[in-house]
Order: C-alpha cells, then sequence, then structure tokens
C-alpha cells in the first residue's frame, strides 16, 4: 500500500483513498449529497456511484454534515471544514504520485 500524508493525519484511515477522493471532488464542485429520510440507503452524489459506500465514513468523521432538509425525507450534505481540509490532502497526495502508483491506488485503494 502506498503510505501518504491523507492516511497520517487522520485517526481513521480513509477507506479506498480514490473512491474517496472522487467523492470528495464532486462535493467540492458544488453537488450536494443527498439521502432520503434518516434510516434509508437511499442516497445520491451526482456523477458518483459508489459515493453511497463511503457515506457513513464521511459522517463519521465530521467530513460531512447535513446543511439542509426538504420535506421530512431528502438530507443535503455539503463539505464540513475538514471535509475541506482532506479534500486538499488528497488532491496534493494524488498530485504527488507517478502514474503507476495513480493505477495500483484506483484498483487496490
Amino acid at each position: 500500500m502506498i503510505s501518504s500524508a491523507i492516511d497520517l493525519i487522520r485517526q481513521e484511515p480513509v477507506p479506498h483513498r480514490w473512491h474517496v477522493l472522487q467523492v470528495l471532488r464532486a462535493m467540492r464542485a458544488g453537488h450536494p449529497f443527498i439521502r432520503l429520510g434518516d434510516m434509508s440507503n437511499l442516497m445520491h452524489l451526482e456523477g458518483v456511484p459508489l459515493a453511497v459506500h463511503y457515506f457513513d465514513f464521511l459522517e463519521r468523521n465530521a467530513y460531512i454534515a447535513a446543511r439542509a432538509q426538504e420535506g421530512l425525507q431528502a438530507h443535503y450534505y455539503k463539505l464540513t471544514p475538514g471535509g475541506i481540509e482532506l479534500y486538499e490532502v488528497g488532491e496534493r497526495w494524488w498530485g504527488s504520485l507517478r502514474w503507476q502508483d495513480k493505477i495500483r491506488v484506483m484498483w487496490g485503494g
């Protein structure tokens, strides 16, 4: 596994660094992470179909937080300052990798 600053500054390891970085990129671009209902697994993040697998990690570590609610069901999540920091660290880390390492990370996490 390719170690990085993204792993070292966090108490809980990032589960799949490439996928989480894709989620953070989409959210940083302004796409809200939408969860339908409190107990539901119905979630959506534009352009990132695997985002639902990382929702619990992001919420548990306070990288995302509910910012708005529409009706009784739809909760809209945005990045917190910690999530923005994780995004920035992740982008710097990603930019420092050689293309071979990027492929390893994309396949193996």
